[in-house]
């Protein structure tokens, strides 16, 4: 036997009206040829048939019996006085055996209707009760495309299909028994002469001049001429979308969610999106599979219908849009065309197509699901009647970050992941009541994977990784934690292991500790840093009371000491890397060498060690306790550098440093700067690398002494020093 292959150029995966024809074209021919296969590739359909081109132009134009498409139910139907009776009467006397299945239908339609001119809700409802006991076959169903009953005396309608089988005052079954009585001669059966010309086009894609204005509906926007063989085959295609076949409705009561491939609608992903676009007609992302498949296996896929996130059923975009990226679906399915059943040109509804997604294996999708819960908060707090508009625009970014991840896992599209949470999250503050009455909580912890994926080996991402991991020792006395920076930029309760907002009657906690603004990296690490001296004279710690877990490099602070970095990139990562469990991070490894240090930085980190500091040489090893007296960093912040360095000096003096400096002068933006330094951890080598540059080898002669340097600078770019 001869297998023939089609490329069918005119059944394309958008518009709608073009993915649904292909369908309909696999659906019908396999009812002629058992073995058919189809497949796309390269936007087109491909079918594999026994059929040669001219076989399957016969098929069509002679053999072709239509599927009986009718909505005794609804108004413009054909059923009723007032509405259009030039389709539904000429099929319904054809004495042509190709309209049988049709007349039986209409008959017993018209005995269900009864004569009536208008029906009641609770009508309407028994007679879809009594179309599914009387209807057999294909019409049964269309029937269970277009409608599900709920129960309770009620109906739902997937809005692939409108409301029922119609798109406002448009009835798409009347439509098409027009279309079928302008291909079709109702007498003889025999198709009329212009059919063979449109037939050729609908398949293949090629243009015929004259084409018909059709009233459409949402299936082709923006179209003028409809080819009366796209809207036939369309519909016949829309019979594989069995809503009852389906196993549950969703939770949120939206109907169209019952639909196979069908989610609650998400403004996000694509240029033109906006909160009016969440309407409740939802979402539907229509497969494209890449290998011959059967009618039965394609009946098979859309049965099943559904896209598994996190071992659920998709409900809302991102949900599909992880399962996607997550190979969630099965059966050879390459990508999925995304449709928007949304409200354009006034009233309009129509079948946006909103983008394409490809299925891949990408397993760090699921961390989403640890902030997935939090958005959906968030999400619930936006939609609130007192919720500010800044809420709203938070969010859009947030989803919008989370479904380019979906697209494609970058440390850059994680990142923008990151950045979008932490202004969020830094919303809520400036928002307490809100946040209050929306009952939300800072983001949940996070798992250390989230520092892999978002890690593009830059010094930014380095230097937000280690001023997150920051936090204190607990004070000796009362066993109360000084706990993590996050305590800094979020009002939280201790109580909750500093996991949780501290709330009072008007909406969140003020807390005096709460020094983050978010508008300026330096002047926050300074108040940080100086909150932290404050709170070690009130608990009597010895050491600088802010410890990191990771650390950045002596060369990443001399860049950050230059103003060399991108401080606003670097706040926003810090303050989404604080929500990461840290406990659970694996210690880093050692710092590289050889690195190029700041003098200066060298001086003022020492006197703010937090915890011994250890450095080896020839002569053994030399040791530093740490002590933290607030005099140098107040000094700093003051913009007074000479006089901070003169201290930090003589209180390292007092603990046996003998420094190679013994003056320092320079700009009050790099007093700043090296104040809020101190709140960039760097590592213990790191720590005894800065000891070996300030202090003197213990053999030197004590002329030596006489001859140590001073340090000036008059701008914000200190010149390292090494050691002598």
């Amino acid at each position: 036997m001869t297998i023939h292959v089609h490329r069918l150029a005119g059944c394309a995966p958008q518009p709608l009206a073009h993915y649904l024809k292909a369908l309909g074209v696999l659906r019908l021919v396999a009812g002629k040829d058992p073995a058919v296969r189809a497949f796309w590739k390269d936007d087109v359909f491909v079918l594999v048939t026994a059929l040669d081109s001219a076989a399957l132009g016969r098929f069509f134009l002679d053999d072709y019996t239509p599927t009986p498409i009718l909505a005794p139910w609804n108004r413009g139907s054909g059923f009723y006085p007032k509405d259009a009776k030039h389709g539904i009467d000429p099929i319904s006397s054809s004495p042509s055996a190709r309209f049988a299945p049709y007349r039986e239908a209409i008959e017993v339609s018209k005995k269900l209707v009864d004569g009536r001119e208008a029906l009641t809700k609770e009508e309407k409802y028994r007679l879809l009760q009594d179309c599914r006991r009387h209807l057999h076959g294909a019409a049964l169903d269309w029937l269970n495309a277009a409608v599900v009953l709920t129960g309770e005396d009620g109906a739902s309608y997937p809005a692939l299909l409108g409301t029922g089988g119609n798109d406002g005052r448009l009835d798409f079954t009347n439509n098409q028994m027009q279309r079928l009585v302008a291909l079709f001669d109702p007498g003889t059966g025999a198709h009329q002469a212009e059919a063979a010309g449109f037939l050729d086009a609908s398949l293949f894609g090629r243009s015929t001049p004259g084409l018909p204005e059709l009233a459409i509906g949402q299936f082709l926007p923006g179209s003028h001429g409809v080819n009366p063989w796209d809207f036939v085959l369309m519909l016949e295609g829309a019979i594989l979308f069995q809503v009852a076949a389906v196993r549950r409705l969703d939770g949120a009561g939206l109907p169209q969610a019952a639909a196979p491939f069908a989610v609650r609608g998400q403004a996000g992903g694509y240029a033109s999106a906006c909160a009016a676009d969440e309407s409740a007609r939802g979402e539907q992302w229509m497969p494209l599979w890449n290998g011959p498949a059967s009618i039965a296996e394609v009946r098979s896929l859309f049965v099943e219908g559904r896209l598994q996130a996190g071992g659920e059923r998709a409900h809302k975009t991102l949900d599909a849009a992880r399962a996607v990226a997550r190979l969630g679906v099965a059966r050879g399915v390459g990508a999925f065309v995304r449709f928007g059943y949304i409200e354009r040109n006034g009233q309009a509804n129509l079948a946006v197509p909103l983008g394409r997604w490809q299925v891949k294996m990408e397993p760090r999708i699921r961390l989403l699901d640890q902030i997935d819960p939090w958005v959906d908060q968030l999400r619930r707090a936006a939609r609130g009647n007192t919720a500010p508009a800044s809420v709203e625009r938070s969010l859009r970014a947030v989803e919008a970050a989370m479904l380019a991840v979906c697209r494609g896992s970058t440390s850059e599209r994680w990142q923008r992941v990151l950045l979008a949470l932490a202004e969020a999250e830094d919303l809520l503050t400036a928002r307490p009541k809100a946040t209050a009455e929306a009952r939300l909580q800072p983001l949940p912890s996070l798992s250390p994977e989230w520092l892999d994926v978002a890690d593009d080996g830059s010094e930014d991402v380095r230097i937000a990784r280690a001023i997150a991991s920051q936090t204190g020792p607990l004070d000796r006395r009362t066993a109360a934690s000084f706990g993590p920076v996050r305590a800094h930029c979020l009002p939280l309760d201790p109580r909750s292991g500093f996991t949780r907002f501290a709330t009072a009657e008007a909406g969140l906690l003020h807390d005096p500790r709460v020094v983050w603004t978010g508008r300026d990296l330096v002047s926050d690490l300074g108040q940080i840093a100086l909150r932290r001296v404050m709170e070690h004279q009130r608990f009597g710690s010895d050491a600088f009371p802010l410890r990191g877990r990771a650390f950045a490099t002596l060369d990443d602070v001399a860049l950050f000491l230059r103003g060399s970095l991108d401080e606003t990139r670097i706040a926003g990562l810090a303050r989404a890397f604080m929500a990461v469990d840290w406990p659970t991070v694996p210690r880093p490894s050692e710092p590289p060498r050889p690195q190029h240090p700041s003098a200066l930085h060298a001086i003022f980190r020492l006197a703010y060690a937090p915890e011994l500091v250890r450095a080896r040489t020839r002569e053994g090893t030399r040791e530093l306790d740490p002590r933290c007296d607030p005099g140098p960093i107040r000094l700093l912040l003051a913009g007074r550098l000479e006089a901070a360095a003169e201290a930090a000096l003589r209180r390292l003096a007092t603990r046996g440093v003998r420094s190679k400096i013994r003056h320092a002068v320079g700009s009050p933006a790099l007093a700043a700067r090296l104040a809020a330094s101190l709140a960039i951890p760097v590592a213990p080598l790191d720590l005894g690398r800065l000891l070996l540059l300030v202090d003197k080898p213990r053999n030197e002669l004590a002329d030596i002494e006489n001859r140590s340097p001073s340090l000036s600078t008059a701008d914000s770019t200190p010149e390292p020093l090494t050691p002598e």
